[in-house]
């Protein structure tokens, strides 16, 4: 057999530098994820200790804190928001906010649980909620952030309740008025009247789930470069 030498040819130096270089960044980009999931996990941790304050209309949830925190008022039934695009055991649905009137004026957006969407997607669930005036604990913070957001106008009038595409503080101040406090209260678990809430142990919060993706790019990276090392070895020209 012939001596080989090493020798790629250009275009497959080209597209391994380009897939290489591209999967190289996916898996840095999902290390990144996990480490914002673990800095979650331990801000949701840490806010445990806390005693809850209580929310006005003025409340204001800052980016990435996340505070133990309660309100007291009345829900309102018929203006609820379906946060769109959410899932649950790998089942898709939607998360239930609810507005809640508080009792000294203002508006509190809580955040009541998981939902399953069901097969008919122009039939929405029924959404109860506790009558009364109730007092309802959870997490306070700022309103979760998709990793690419989607164009869209939360703001626009329609039936409800709404099905809406991650709003800001300002589409939900545009839906519910000004007086509505910046941010979004997860409801407690323990509290009745809501839905699925597992705020904390949900595969979608877990930094595992990001390395694990992460160390696949980077096999994906190196399956490659095994490749195009074999492949560029050929017979010495004569």
């Amino acid at each position: 057999m012939g001596q080989k030498i090493f020798r790629p040819r250009w275009w497959a130096v080209i597209l391994v530098l380009v897939l290489g270089g591209t999967m190289v960044g996916l898996g840095i980009w999902q290390i990144q994820r996990g480490f914002e999931k673990a800095e979650l996990l331990a801000r949701y941790r840490a806010a445990d200790s806390q005693t809850p304050r209580e929310l006005t209309a003025g409340g204001w949830a800052e980016a990435g804190v996340i505070e133990r925190a309660l309100a007291r008022g009345h829900f309102d039934a018929d203006r609820q928001l379906l946060l769109d695009n959410q899932s649950h055991d790998h089942i898709p649905g939607y998360r239930v906010w609810t507005p809640l009137i508080l009792v000294h004026g203002g508006i509190v957006v809580v955040d009541r649980g998981w939902i399953p969407a069901g097969g008919d997607r122009s039939q929405l669930p029924a959404l109860p909620v506790p009558q009364g005036e109730v007092t309802v604990k959870g997490y306070w913070r700022a309103p979760p952030e998709p990793g690419l957001r989607v164009q869209t106008d939360n703001c626009a009038g329609g039936p409800w309740p709404r099905i809406v595409q991650y709003p800001t503080v300002d589409d939900l101040r545009c839906i519910y008025g000004e007086s509505t406090a910046s941010g979004i209260l997860l409801m407690d678990a323990d509290l009745p009247g809501g839905f699925v809430r597992d705020w904390t142990g949900t595969p979608e919060l877990s930094p595992n789930k990001h390395y694990a993706y992460a160390a696949q790019w980077f096999a994906f990276t190196l399956v490659l470069l095994v490749i195009f090392v074999k492949f560029s070895f050929r017979p010495r020209p004569t």
